[in-house]
């Protein structure tokens, strides 16, 4: 292999890490969803798909000494979510700097989201029982709400206790329906609450590369005076730019393994 080549095959392995969401090990059976309110369980299959014509939002928050106040945190979380299903704009972009030794390498990521920051004015429209919409895992609340809505998909959440992580972790839809379709994904952070969080907004994300990356490279060589005194430097630059709207979360799957999150979600979008 000529020296020259070795960026270029770490670039291409980078970039195909970035685009596509990676596989985790395999893990072992899963639980359903609980309706007992405040009960701790691990649960890691999470269907939100739309049902009895509503829409499904899930809002997360950590466990705090007065539970209210956890639910409350929760319900901010999820009125989130229906402000971002209305309309969510968002920026990515990663800059890539590789050279020709081993490890001299810089990557840096930058994104940025903006939508109804009011959103805690969709709490009052929220609907959920507290018997069995509120339960505990990982050390965070989670309350399961609806809201009017509908959306025109058929869909099919993976069975609870099938023994493995749901089929589109590996193999990641296009489309559903009318819908684009992405995956995003979060290794565990300190709270499990944030890796949500994190896993969620990359599925935006994730829909929003698909449609508007554009990508730049620029490829520098150095020789000095001796025969072997070669270097060469490629610098890439990805970016993303797209409005989304019904921006919405199908199922959401935690790796019982490692504790890492995986977001199934579909949206309507155009780049700008």
């Amino acid at each position: 292999m000529k020296k020259a080549e070795l960026p270029r095959l770490l670039l291409a392995g980078f970039l195909l890490i970035l685009l596509l969401p990676g596989c985790a090990s395999q893990p072992p059976a899963r639980e359903s969803s609980p309706a007992v309110s405040g009960e701790r369980i691990q649960i890691d299959s999470m269907d939100t798909s739309p049902r009895d014509g509503k829409l499904v939002f899930l809002g997360v928050a950590g466990i705090r000494s007065r539970r209210q106040e956890s639910i409350d945190i929760a319900l901010e979380d999820a009125a989130r979510r229906v402000a971002i299903f209305k309309e969510v704009t968002g920026q990515f972009s990663t800059n890539l700097a590789l050279g020709g030794r081993l490890l001299d390498y810089r990557a840096e990521t930058n994104t940025s989201l903006y939508y109804d920051s009011a959103y805690s004015n969709y709490v009052e429209a929220l609907e959920f029982d507290e018997d069995s919409d509120v339960f505990e895992s990982e050390n965070a609340i989670f309350v399961r709400v609806r809201y009017p809505g509908s959306l025109h998909i058929n869909f099919r959440p993976s069975p609870p206790g099938a023994g493995s992580r749901p089929s589109w972790v590996d193999n990641p839809p296009e489309t559903i329906g009318e819908y684009t379709a992405g995956v995003g994904y979060a290794d565990r952070r300190h709270a499990h609450r944030d890796t949500i969080t994190m896993s969620y907004e990359n599925a935006i994300f994730s829909i929003i590369r698909s449609f508007s990356a554009v990508a730049q490279s620029q490829s520098i060589d150095y020789r000095g005076d001796g025969f072997f005194d070669v270097s060469s430097t490629i610098r890439q630059q990805l970016d993303a730019r797209g409005r989304l709207n019904e921006f919405y979360v199908l199922e959401t799957w935690t790796n019982p393994s490692d504790k890492t999150v995986w977001t199934l979600a579909i949206a309507k979008g155009s780049a700008f």
